[in-house]
């Protein structure tokens, strides 16, 4: 597997260095910020990669999920001809639509097909399932989206609402009110149906945040 791994990034050196190039040397905010998000994609995705730049040309080859939360993040940090460059070489995904002014870092997609996420802004260390929909109603707003929060397969988040952080959202709810700090909620309209205590993606300590 490694093997065939290995022979797949030689033949797309082509494009994957100059990849890896325009992303990083864009401006060290943005630049630290990718770098931290490439890593707890790593843990995430559970990969074997050593090196920086084979587990980037491994995301990038492999996960179109990436591909696109990393054009959001070059064109959120000013690069919008990066982007369009970027997109040439890596694609993302099609039916992955991320249209929100503020995410914060180390997002995870997993299976990111048919996936919408609209909201006012999103948190960090969340993650978000396949199928989802984060966005309006009849309201001016769409939803915020705490830290930590993990949205399962399915699973629609609308309107004016808060989520806060650590919540779970069940597959296929669908979320139409403000829903509690540590919360797990499910079913349509979503209810709570437990407390997340073991399964917390973002900690908050007094002047620190750690992943668990």
């Amino acid at each position: 597997m490694i093997k065939k791994s290995r022979i797949l990034q030689i033949a797309n050196l082509w494009r994957c260095i100059p990849a890896y190039f325009l992303v990083f040397t864009i401006s060290s905010d943005v630049r630290n910020l990718i770098t931290d998000e490439l890593y707890h994609w790593k843990k995430c995705a559970q990969r074997l990669e050593n090196t920086k730049f084979d587990l980037f040309c491994g995301l990038m080859l492999d996960l179109k999920e990436y591909r696109s939360l990393l054009q959001y993040r070059i064109s959120v940090g000013g690069g919008k001809i990066r982007k369009i460059i970027l997109k040439v070489l890596f694609p993302g995904m099609e039916t992955l639509y991320i249209n929100t002014p503020e995410i914060g870092p180390r997002l995870f997609i997993q299976h990111g097909f048919a996936t919408n996420i609209s909201a006012l802004k999103i948190g960090s260390d969340c993650w978000i399932n396949q199928q989802v929909t984060i966005g309006y109603t009849f309201d001016k707003k769409p939803p915020t989206i705490g830290n930590g929060v993990r949205i399962s397969a399915g699973a629609k988040v609308i309107g004016d609402i808060k989520i806060e952080d650590n919540v779970i959202i069940a597959a296929n709810a669908a979320v139409v009110k403000d829903i509690e700090e540590n919360d797990i909620v499910g079913g349509v309209p979503a209810k709570k149906i437990g407390v997340n205590i073991e399964h917390k993606l973002y900690v908050n300590t007094k002047n620190k945040e750690e992943i668990l």
